[in-house]
């Protein structure tokens, strides 16, 4: 099937000198499919890359970890072409046109943030005709059959900010989920209260729920255990307390919450490398 017979336009980028980190935007079409026949199988595909695809007519179909699933309009799909566990086709019940908007992108970094985004907000979204991101991709018709050169960093931004457009609904319900708010104010408490006893139990207790719950929802919203995260503020706090003030390393252990100076040194000097006086010494900046 030759691409002309189905794609009503599309616009190509090319990036100059493109930076390996970087993602790099590939092409914008706006397809239309009525062959039963049409299936792309990412079991089949070596290519790599990934691709944004937004349902504007008709119905397609699409197959993610062997569960079939309907793409009416405003529904759209992000994954990696190669993606084993993703096959999108035309229903072969289909009576009318599936009418399509996509973006395809290719870089390392982007397939493995692709894959992420994948495993935490799933493959479909709702993406509605009117939305700002398609009116931001129907913008690119005005350029239909052109080749757009950007720079790195211009190529970089517009695929990031499409990827962002896509999933910033879903994470507006992350933020406002209770769990979001019950970590940020543990935050916000870890932040302000360093000096005082902090471990899980007393942290349950303030903030009347149990260690089991707190635990496990502040390591699925941060990727960190809780008592890992006080040890990092403490330490965050000391270093800071070393390099800009003339307190005693003693004095410093007390102020970050540390009754016992040796568990302090043995503390920082594990995840540091140095010891507190070496570290002032040398004016050393860890990232911690």
């Amino acid at each position: 099937m030759e691409f002309r017979n189905v794609r009503k336009w599309q616009v190509h980028f090319e990036v100059l000198r493109p930076l390996g980190n970087l993602p790099v935007p590939e092409v914008v079409v706006e397809e239309i499919q009525h062959e039963r026949r049409y299936r792309l199988d990412g079991r089949l595909r070596g290519d790599g890359g990934g691709q944004l695809s937004i349902t504007i007519g008709g119905r397609g179909g699409i197959r993610i970890g062997g569960v079939d699933h309907e793409l009416t309009p405003g529904r759209a799909f992000l994954h990696n072409h190669n993606d084993p566990e993703v096959c999108y086709y035309y229903p072969p019940d289909g009576t009318e046109p599936w009418n399509f908007l996509w973006m395809a992108f290719y870089g390392d970094t982007l397939c493995n943030l692709i894959a992420e985004i994948n495993r935490t907000y799933g493959y479909l979204f709702d993406v509605p005709r009117n939305s700002a991101l398609v009116e931001r991709l129907f913008r690119y018709r005005q350029y239909r059959d052109e080749v757009l050169t950007l720079t790195p960093l211009e190529g970089g931004k517009l695929v990031f900010d499409v990827i962002h457009e896509l999933c910033s609904p879903l994470e507006e319900e992350l933020r406002k989920s209770p769990h979001s708010s019950l970590v940020s104010d543990v935050q916000n408490h870890v932040a302000g209260n360093l000096a005082e006893r902090l471990d899980v139990a007393t942290l349950a207790n303030h903030f009347r729920v149990s260690r089991e719950h707190l635990s496990r929802v502040f390591r699925e919203q941060t990727g960190t255990p809780l008592h890992a995260y006080i040890t990092r503020a403490r330490l965050r706090l000391a270093v800071n307390l070393l390099l800009q003030t003339r307190l005693t390393s003693k004095e410093i252990a007390a102020r970050c919450g540390y009754a016992e100076y040796s568990v302090f040194y043995r503390t920082f000097r594990k995840r540091i490398g140095f010891s507190p006086e070496e570290l002032r010494r040398n004016r050393y900046h860890p990232s911690i």
